[in-house]
């Protein structure tokens, strides 16, 4: 270690060592460094003036603070006038440095016991944990604050426990919460770039924080059994990733969840246990879950998946498509449209499975379309005007009608549309069919052209839009 000082600042830090900190920031002061260098520097004398146990030095910290920025705009403004991914790192920097000075007037606030300390240590905390990374951040860049959060995280859980009273107790979790949070979090996105050895070592360091709150276990085997699920999709839905997975949930004590937690456990089973090819075990697990919990989304969504495949494989059943259907409407009952939308998409893909005469799969789209926000069928407008014309039009005509309600003009202008286009086709059948020809004879006024029943369904609608909204 003494002979690459470098390579002992980039990882003190991390375990935390602040003795090999400090010894390794005074051997590298003393020598040569790149001048791309001199920001990070400054950076390490800040973390070591805040989080070395026996030379705690806040006060110099605004200085590093304040060095390291100057720094970084010089070093930013030696670059090209155009943004790239060449700037990155010094907006990491920003990053690091800004966060640098929360953790400095975290530790200002509650060493001297400052009457607001309480309030601004919250916001901080709060500020920490809405700025997270998306899918497309460098992980390790990640890793580095996270880190860095973990250890002030840390420190407030410390310092209210050593308080010992009881409402300072409800604080330090708080720290607690915020710590697990950012593990599941960088698990999360660990998964999300396919590195999931890092997210399964990352959950696992959740472990070690005491009286972790339930909503964060829950998260945590959360993430674990998607990551399990990840690699056997990798591995061509590998039987022992899928029995990993599963034994995940087996192992889990449900008694000290919440029923949609619990819900959710089951849905996630019912999972594994389809793609185990336990087809009675996955459809029981399925049920369980949504009798649990019935607004679950999720459950409901992977139950639809499930009869889906069991329908895929033998398409003579109708029954199944039926409760696909069923499973998917109540799934699309969810507010967060672009979810719903793919849901929606199958409920039009098996409905298409209906036979001239049969009206199973229709009924059950008009008795459970009802909880349904109007605002998810307008991307699909077009759809229900095919079905519009078809053998499950009637159904279609009262979903129209709904959603008509809140959208007129969403409604009104394409059933009109339609309208106009099935009257000219019927005029056009009408000319061309030989009884109603009158020789040499111009058309009489008295002709009229019989309208067919997709031309009353759209007359009706555009008659209750009237109704509804005079000024369409």
């Amino acid at each position: 270690a003494n002979g690459f000082p470098n390579l002992v600042l980039e990882s003190a830090w991390r375990l935390p060592d602040w003795n090999a900190m400090k010894d390794a920031l005074s051997t590298v002061e003393k020598s040569a460094y790149a001048r791309e260098f001199q920001w990070r520097l400054n950076l390490y004398r800040g973390y070591t003036a805040i989080c070395h146990p026996d030379e705690q030095h806040l006060n110099i910290v605004e200085k590093c603070v304040e060095i390291a920025s100057t720094l970084c705009i010089k070093e930013w403004k030696r670059l090209p006038s155009i943004v790239s991914h060449i700037h990155l790192p010094y907006l990491q920097a920003a990053q690091q440095v800004m966060e640098l000075q929360e953790a400095c007037q975290i530790h200002q606030g509650l060493n001297q016991n400052r009457a607001n300390s309480l309030h601004d240590m919250k916001a901080f905390v709060k500020t920490w944990r809405n700025r997270l990374p998306v899918i497309a951040d460098d992980l390790s860049h990640w890793s580095d604050i996270f880190t860095w959060r973990q250890h002030h995280y840390q420190f407030i859980v410390t310092h209210y426990t050593e308080a010992g009273e009881g409402h300072q107790q409800g604080n330090s979790m708080l720290g607690v919460h915020a710590s697990a949070q950012a593990i599941i979090h960088f698990g999360k996105i660990a998964r999300k770039h396919n590195l999931t050895n890092v997210c399964l070592e990352s959950l696992s360091r959740i472990h070690s924080i005491p009286s972790v709150p339930i909503v964060d276990c829950f998260q945590k085997i959360r993430q674990q059994v998607k990551c399990y699920l990840h690699m056997a999709v990798a591995n061509n839905m590998g039987k022992t990733e899928l029995q990993e997975g599963l034994e995940v949930i087996e192992s889990t004590n449900l008694k000290f969840f919440t029923k949609e937690m619990t819900a959710e456990f089951y849905a996630l089973k019912g999972l594994f246990l389809s793609h185990l090819a336990r087809s009675e075990d996955a459809n029981r697990a399925l049920s369980a879950s949504v009798q649990f919990h019935d607004s679950l989304v999720k459950g409901w969504a992977l139950w639809g998946d499930y009869l889906e495949s069991a329908f895929t494989r033998d398409s003579s059943n109708l029954t199944i498509a039926n409760y696909a259907i069923t499973c998917f409407l109540q799934a699309s009952r969810s507010e967060n449209e672009a979810k719903a939308r793919k849901y929606l998409a199958k409920v039009f893909w098996l409905l298409s499975f209906e036979s001239e005469g049969s009206s199973v799969l229709s009924e059950s789209v008009e008795k459970y379309s009802v909880g349904v926000p109007a605002m998810q069928w307008l991307a699909w407008i077009p759809q229900l005007l095919t079905c519009l014309v078809r053998s499950e039009g009637k159904v279609v005509q009262n979903l129209l009608n709904q959603v008509g309600k809140l959208f007129p003009q969403a409604v009104y202008l394409p059933v009109r549309t339609l309208y106009l286009t099935l009257r000219i086709e019927q005029r056009g059948r009408h000319k061309r069919d030989p009884a109603t020809q009158h020789g040499n004879q111009p058309p009489s006024s008295s002709d009229t052209i019989r309208a067919t029943e997709p031309m009353l369904r759209c007359s009706r609608i555009l008659q209750i839009q009237r109704d509804f909204h005079p000024t369409v």
